[in-house]
């Protein structure tokens, strides 16, 4: 995956009849050239979606599959991940059908706000995701802390930092 391919952004898209969404011209563009159309769509408490590329929702499962003896939260973690999980494909024309337990569960009627995640994206109800998210403030301790974590993530061999 190239630095430009990466799901970055807000966007808001409306269900037709069926449940189905468009996605986002860049979301499409960027699942179309470096992954492929099938997509995973899972949550893990039933209040937003949370939308992987087929081959990353895989990579998320082989290093579980690595670890010898599971913690309960991993545990946890696919219980509900498969409860949710729902495999699907995008359509000719761009569209992802939602589940109509997703869509319940999450209050997805009329419309979606899809956020970019870098390699993956989530749906919300963007009222619930205002008050759930952006009711506080991102103070300077929360951004020392990100650049903390940022700076001592190593970089690739072979890639200059």
């Amino acid at each position: 995956m190239g630095k430009s391919a990466v799901f970055r952004s807000r966007f808001t898209a409306r269900f037709d009849d069926r449940g189905r969404i468009r996605l986002p011209a860049r979301f499409l563009e960027i699942v179309e050239t470096a992954y492929n159309r099938e997509l995973y769509l899972t949550s893990l408490n039933g209040d937003y979606i949370l939308c992987y590329p087929m081959s990353v929702w895989e990579g998320i499962e082989e290093r579980i599959e690595r670890i010898r003896l599971r913690d309960p939260d991993i545990e946890e973690f696919l219980n509900r991940t498969s409860y949710w999980g729902s495999e699907t494909e995008i359509d000719p024309k761009g569209r992802i059908l939602i589940p109509a337990y997703l869509r319940e569960k999450c209050q997805l009627t009329e419309s979606a706000f899809l956020l970019g995640k870098v390699d993956h994206w989530v749906i919300w109800n963007e009222e619930h995701f205002v008050a759930r998210n952006l009711s506080g403030t991102f103070d300077d301790e929360k951004m020392r802390r990100v650049a903390t974590l940022l700076h001592d993530v190593s970089p690739l061999p072979g890639h200059a930092e």
